[in-house]
């Protein structure tokens, strides 16, 4: 009869400031054979959490985000900021409902802010739309967003790539990790629309189910970001 094996982990501070994990002594390593070094306790802590809830690597994790950084980012840094960048084009804070008055309202109420908020912040003018034409930014500003999304280390801009897929925006997950928002405020945000018409004509259980998820998806990659820098 084989017996269970009894999984430990442990998390080791190696020299200059990097930590391991360590499952039955032995280290964890990456999808491409890379040893998982990530720069604070607190990031270890998360992910060991995450491998413990039986989050691993497949979907929205803290193990996922560090993997990507390590293995991809690392590889081809400059392409990933462009790509991270160039979204902002896309963004879904750039495209208003003129044509639906209610959500066009809501949408003024809340995005604006924002709008103004980037303005102040990073000084970028954003340029907004009432149809579905991408709203092309000023060269400039890109240049300049380009310039300070370039000080993001590799663990920053995997946890930033993945709120950008979860939010179709760029502009919230950069509110959210400034502080200008809070997680639930960042969800209320990126889902507008579809809050909107459930207010209006109730709610599908099976959507709001998916919603919740990335609520909370959203919340895990803010903490997962705070925790990289203490």
């Amino acid at each position: 009869m084989i017996k269970n094996v009894k999984i430990k982990y442990k998390i080791v501070k190696e020299i200059d400031n990097i930590y391991e994990i360590l499952l039955n002594q032995k280290q964890i390593m990456t999808p491409a054979g890379n040893i998982l070094k990530i720069p604070t306790n607190n990031m270890a802590d998360i992910i060991v959490k995450d491998i413990k809830k039986g989050k691993g690597d497949k979907q929205v994790s803290a193990l996922k985000i560090t993997n990507t950084a390590i293995d991809q980012i690392s590889r081809n840094k400059k392409e990933y900021i462009s790509n991270i960048v160039n979204s902002i084009h896309s963004d879904t804070i750039c495209f208003f409902a003129l044509d639906q008055k209610g959500l066009y309202k809501e949408q003024k109420k809340l995005w604006m802010p924002l709008i103004i908020w980037m303005k102040k912040y990073y000084k970028f003018d954003i340029k907004h739309s009432s149809n579905l034409k991408l709203a092309q930014q000023n060269i400039k500003d890109i240049e300049n967003l380009t310039n300070l999304i370039n000080k993001y280390n590799i663990f920053e801009l995997s946890a930033l790539i993945t709120l950008i897929k979860l939010t179709n925006s760029l502009i919230i997950p950069l509110a959210l990790f400034e502080s200008k928002i809070s997680a639930n405020i960042a969800f209320k945000l990126s889902f507008l629309e579809e809050l909107y018409q459930a207010s209006l004509w109730g709610k599908d259980k099976e959507a709001f189910d998916r919603l919740d998820s990335i609520k909370l998806d959203i919340k895990s990659v803010k903490d997962y970001f705070v925790a990289i820098k203490n």
